[in-house]
C-alpha cells in the first residue's frame, strides 16, 4: 500500500518571505506538496510565492491552490506554469478551478463548466508545446515541452465528474464526514468511467480544514478562518440530500453571513457562526491522536492524500505538530 501524502496549504495574508519560509519549512517536515492560494485581491500574489519557493527548495511539489481561470489568459496561464516547471526542475503541479473568491471580488462570475474545459485543455496543449485553436487564433509556445499535472479543484457533482474526465488529478473539498467523501468518489468515478478511465488512474487529493494540538479547544479555535471557506464552497456545491437540517440549517445563516473581504481571515466576524456541528461536518480538528484515525478512514476509501491549509495566525507550531504527530501515525497503519 502506498504511503498516504500530506500537502501543506497556505493562504499569502502574510510577507513574501515569511511564506517562503512556510515553504521551506513544509519540505524540512517532510509535506509533499505546498499549494498557494491564489487569490489576488486578498492575498499576496501566489505566482511570486511559488517561484521564490522554488529557489530555495529541492523536493517539495509546488502547487497554485487553485489559480481561477476566469482572471487570466489560457496562454498567460500556461506561460507562467511552464516556466515554473522549468524552474522548478519538475515540481510544479497546477491546480485550476472556476473560481470563488478572486472572481467574486472583480464582480466576476464562477467559468462555466464548458469554457473552462477549453481552457484547460488549451494550457495543456501550450505548457506541451503543441499548436492550439482558442477563440479563432491559433496559439503556441514553442519553446515549451512539459509534461506537467493538471489537477482541477471540484466540489459540485458536475465538476467532479469532469474532473474524473479530463484532469490529471482531482482536489475536491467536500468536507471531513466519509459521507460526503463518498459522494465526490462516486461522482469521480462516474466521469472517469465515462472516459474509458479507472478510478485509480486519478491522483486524489482531498483538501480539508484542519488542526491539531494537545490544547483541543485551541486547535478548534485557529482552523475556524479555513474552515469558514470550505463550509461555504461545501453548502453551495454538495447536493441539499447529504446535509441533515441541522447541520444545513446552521450553514445557511453562516453562508448568509459570509465576507469575501474577510476570506479565509480567522477574524472574521462570520468565523464565530462556525458551530461545533459545522467543524466537525467540515474539518478534522482536534488532538493528534483523535485526527489520525479519521485520515486512515478517508484514505482507506481510496484518497491518495490530504491538503490542509494552515491559515491560522501562528501557523508554524500547528504545521510541526501535524508533521512530527498526524503524518506518521496515519502511514504506521
Amino acid at each position: 500500500m502506498s504511503p498516504v501524502e500530506f500537502h501543506l496549504g497556505i493562504v499569502p495574508n502574510r510577507s513574501l518571505p515569511e511564506c517562503v519560509k512556510l515553504g521551506q519549512l513544509a519540505e524540512e517536515l517532510g509535506y509533499a506538496g505546498f499549494w498557494v492560494a491564489d487569490s489576488h485581491s486578498v492575498f499576496r500574489d501566489a505566482y511570486m510565492v511559488l517561484s521564490n519557493t522554488a529557489v530555495v527548495t529541492n523536493r517539495i511539489q509546488l502547487a497554485a491552490g487553485v489559480t481561477p481561470t476566469p482572471t487570466r489568459h489560457p496562454a498567460a496561464i500556461a506561460n507562467a506554469w511552464a516556466t515554473l516547471q522549468e524552474l522548478s526542475g519538475g515540481r510544479a503541479m497546477l491546480g485550476l478551478g472556476v473560481g470563488d473568491s478572486a472572481v467574486r471580488n472583480l464582480g466576476l462570475k464562477p467559468e462555466k463548466l464548458a469554457v473552462f474545459e477549453r481552457k484547460l485543455q488549451t494550457i495543456r496543449a501550450l505548457i506541451r508545446g503543441e499548436a492550439v485553436e482558442y477563440e479563432g487564433h491559433e496559439l503556441r509556445m514553442p519553446w515549451a515541452d512539459f509534461d506537467l499535472p493538471i489537477v482541477m479543484a471540484c466540489t459540485g457533482p458536475k465538476s467532479l465528474q469532469m474532473g474524473g474526465r479530463i484532469a490529471d488529478g482531482i482536489l475536491f473539498q467536500v468536507g471531513s464526514h466519509p459521507s460526503f467523501v463518498r459522494y465526490a468518489l462516486d461522482n469521480i468515478r462516474k466521469g472517469a468511467e465515462a472516459a474509458g478511465r479507472k478510478l485509480e488512474d486519478l491522483k486524489l487529493l482531498m483538501r480539508v480544514a484542519c488542526c491539531v494540538s494537545d490544547d483541543r479547544d485551541a486547535a478548534r479555535d485557529a482552523v475556524k478562518g479555513y474552515a469558514s471557506v470550505a463550509a461555504g464552497t461545501t453548502f453551495t456545491a454538495v447536493p441539499r440530500e447529504y446535509f441533515d437540517d441541522a447541520l444545513y440549517n446552521e450553514l445557511a445563516e453562516f453562508k448568509a453571513a459570509y465576507d469575501y473581504q474577510q476570506h479565509a481571515s480567522s477574524d472574521a466576524g462570520h468565523a464565530a457562526l462556525i458551530t461545533d456541528r459545522i467543524l466537525d461536518a467540515i474539518a478534522i480538528a482536534g488532538t493528534p491522536a483523535e485526527a489520525a484515525p479519521r485520515f486512515r478512514e478517508i484514505a482507506d476509501m481510496g484518497v491518495n492524500g490530504f491538503c490542509w491549509t494552515a491559515g491560522m495566525p501562528e501557523p508554524v507550531p500547528f504545521i510541526k505538530d501535524f508533521a512530527e504527530r498526524v503524518m506518521p501515525a496515519v502511514n504506521a497503519v
